[in-house]
């Protein structure tokens, strides 16, 4: 890891702009697929933009998502200067593995680390909701190449809809007697965003899916937990993007996690906007603001 940087912790509080912007780029930049393979051998998907790029992105999405999803994102920052890859985790898109299942949580890890090997070169991690998650589990060990700084958006560092304690302890059995059975979840794609565009979309996206394993749940919780225990000890740049009117992911929860991070962080809360913030109405501004940061502490 990177020796440990002076701590700094600001809040600052956004109340966006209030209008759908135009395309954030143009469509110009190529992208292709690649692939490799996890540590167990599960095929993992991956897209590049901007291969003569100078400097590293890799882009972590989040639960149900793929990387058909990020095209917008990817071309945004290529256009940018970036060499930009994203990935689709194990479960997710075209990657190998059961749909919305993980035996361990360490396999997405080793899937990270195996997309990180893909990239070759020092790098900005950029993670939404569950990859927020990943991305912060794993910045707990070792990683190579190395990770310069970190941008996560609305992270799952805890829920709106905390599952009760009854609920966590059965979830804990049944994951040992049943872990691939289905939660039973109901999707409600108007908590993404104001976006009713992108809400539609969602909808009718045939590679989304919202199963939920009964082992994945309880990985999920397990890993949150330990990540807000190890707040502290990290001390990565990191810029934590928070909507203030996320009703998926809880801001308050990850504020309190912002509140015990070791390093150097910036902490940014777009009050007016829900969960995908990279796909809200003030995407063009939050998209500039993030890469400007990221810049800023390559």
């Amino acid at each position: 890891m990177k020796k440990k940087s002076t701590i700094h912790k600001r809040i600052r509080v956004n109340k966006g702009i209030g209008k759908e912007p135009e395309n954030v780029t143009q469509q110009c930049c190529y992208m292709r697929y690649l692939s490799t393979r996890s540590d167990d051998g599960t095929p993992i998907r991956l897209a590049r933009w901007n291969e003569e790029g100078k400097r590293d992105l890799l882009i972590v999405h989040g639960f149900s998502e793929h990387i058909g999803r990020y095209h917008h994102i990817g071309e945004f920052f290529a256009e940018q200067g970036w060499r930009v890859t994203a990935m689709e985790l194990r479960g997710h898109g075209k990657s190998g593995g059961k749909k919305g299942h993980v035996e361990k949580w360490i396999h997405f890890f080793e899937d990270l680390q195996s997309a990180m090997g893909t990239v070759g070169r020092p790098m900005a991690l950029v993670g939404h909701s569950l990859g927020g998650l990943i991305s912060l589990w794993s910045m707990m060990f070792p990683l190579s190449p190395e990770i310069r700084c970190v941008a996560l958006s609305n992270p799952l560092l805890g829920l709106v809809d905390t599952p009760s304690k009854r609920r966590v302890v059965f979830a804990k059995i049944m994951a040992r007697i049943v872990p691939r059975m289905i939660i039973s979840r109901e999707s409600s794609p108007e908590l993404l965003s104001r976006d009713q565009q992108v809400v539609e979309a969602f909808k009718n996206d045939p590679m989304v899916c919202s199963d939920v394993t009964v082992r994945l749940g309880q990985q999920t919780f397990e890993a949150l937990q330990t990540v807000h225990d190890y707040a502290p000890k990290y001390n990565y740049p990191l810029r934590l993007m928070l909507g203030g009117a996320d009703r998926v992911c809880c801001p308050i929860r990850s504020q309190e996690f912002a509140a015990k991070y070791g390093g150097n962080i910036d902490t940014v809360v777009y009050q007016q906007c829900f969960h995908e913030l990279f796909n809200e109405l003030e995407k063009e501004q939050i998209l500039k603001e993030t890469n400007r940061w990221l810049i800023d502490h390559f």
